[in-house]
Parts: C-alpha cells; sequence; structure tokens
C-alpha cells in the first residue's frame, strides 16, 4: 500500500487551518513480534447489519488472533458502547438502513471527549464510486475495503494501520489521520495516473478498485 498519496480537499484544509493541532496516534494493543502481528490482545468492534456479514468478519479476525471481537448490528445499538469502550480498530458497513458507518464515523471524530476519537475507523462497502471513497476520507476514516471482503486483504490493511501510525489531525474542517505528504519524484518506472484520473473523472460513478480505494487514503 502506498505510503503517502495524494490526498485532495481534506490535506489542504488540515494543512492551511492555523487552528489545527496534531496529536500522535494512541498506542495500540496490536503490536508487530517480528514480521508477525500479535492481535491476542487487540479490542476490534465491527458493525454490520447483516448477522451473516458479523459472524464473516469476526471468523476472520479470530482467524487473525483477535479475541472476542465486539459485534454490534447497528450504529444505535454501539452508540453507547463507543462512550464507555475504547477500540484499537472500529469495522463498519457503510450500507445500513437508517444511520450507516459514515454517519458514525462522524459521530466519532466529532466528539473529542470520545475514548475512541482517535480510534483507526475502516468503512466497508459493496459499492464504491469516487464520491463516496472521498466522503468516508473526510469524515476521518482512515481506510475503504471493498465488499466481499477477503480475508488476506483486511489482514493487510489492518498490518499496515498497526505497524504505519498517522498523526491525528483536529481542526475547523477535518478532524482525522494526517493526510499530508511530501512531493517527491516519480519512482523510476511507474508512470503518472494521469489517465486513470482522467476515467475517474469522466466516470463518476463507476465503482472503483480497491488499489485506486487506498491511493486516496495515501
Amino acid at each position: 500500500m502506498p505510503e503517502d498519496a495524494a490526498p485532495s480537499s481534506t490535506e489542504d484544509m488540515a494543512a492551511a487551518a492555523p487552528e489545527a493541532a496534531e496529536t500522535a496516534p494512541p498506542e495500540a494493543a496490536a503490536r508487530p513480534t517480528g514480521n508477525r502481528l500479535d492481535l491476542k490482545k487487540a479490542k476490534v468492534l465491527i458493525v454490520d447489519d447483516s448477522q451473516q456479514a458479523l459472524e464473516i468478519l469476526a471468523q476472520a479476525l479470530l482467524g487473525f488472533g483477535v479475541r472476542n471481537p465486539h459485534q454490534a448490528r447497528s450504529c444505535e445499538e454501539v452508540a453507547k458502547v463507543l462512550e464507555r469502550e475504547s477500540f484499537d480498530l472500529i469495522i463498519l458497513d457503510g450500507e445500513m438502513p437508517t444511520k450507516d458507518g459514515f454517519d458514525l464515523t462522524t459521530h466519532v471524530r466529532a466528539s473529542p471527549g470520545s475514548p475512541n476519537y482517535t480510534a483507526p475507523i475502516m468503512i466497508l462497502s459493496s459499492f464504491t464510486p469516487r464520491h463516496k471513497i472521498t466522503r468516508a476520507r473526510d469524515t476521518g476514516a482512515n481506510l475503504v475495503l471493498t465488499k466481499p471482503i477477503i480475508p488476506a486483504i483486511l489482514l493487510e490493511r489492518m498490518e499496515w494501520l498497526a505497524r504505519s501510525p498517522r498523526l491525528f489531525v483536529t481542526s475547523p474542517g477535518y478532524c482525522g489521520p494526517d493526510r499530508r505528504f511530501k512531493k517527491v519524484p516519480l519512482p523510476e518506472g511507474i508512470a503518472e495516473r494521469r489517465a486513470d484520473d482522467l476515467r475517474l473523472i469522466a466516470q463518476p460513478e463507476r465503482a472503483m478498485s480497491q488499489n485506486e480505494i487506498d491511493s486516496l487514503f495515501g
């Protein structure tokens, strides 16, 4: 996953606002042990209105070593839990009736007193046009993963979050992981993605691939 990809308006808002404050990411329970990630002590929350989806996610997390991931079927059900318990990772479905993962992310990032204010948040979505991915990023989500979830990709993204923590930006226009990046020459052999960008603009409702989604989150 690329470490620094071009962000959009979110980065500009965070970088330009003189009032913006940065805080170090919280120390996670998930610790790298050699080349493996020790998830035994990680507290993970998963929210999805589909019981089947919850069970699939829970089984994948158990397979990674996560013990007893907290499960909920709605944002309303988990609202009180988020006020009293802190989590190392929050995984939210982006398509739920009434309030969805985007709404809950907005709520968490707008609550500085919450123990999960800076917690890493993943949003899962089966429909991934650019405007939806941009919305997730600008509400303060750390990543978006496409459905159906592939366990290997989920674990890879969890490892990336644990091994590459980002500063947390708090500003009037944005609260979430720092998206700023250094502008450096493209590596040899890597072409600019202008053609891909033009294709996305020409077809804004086209579902983005996981690699394209990752590039928007840095």
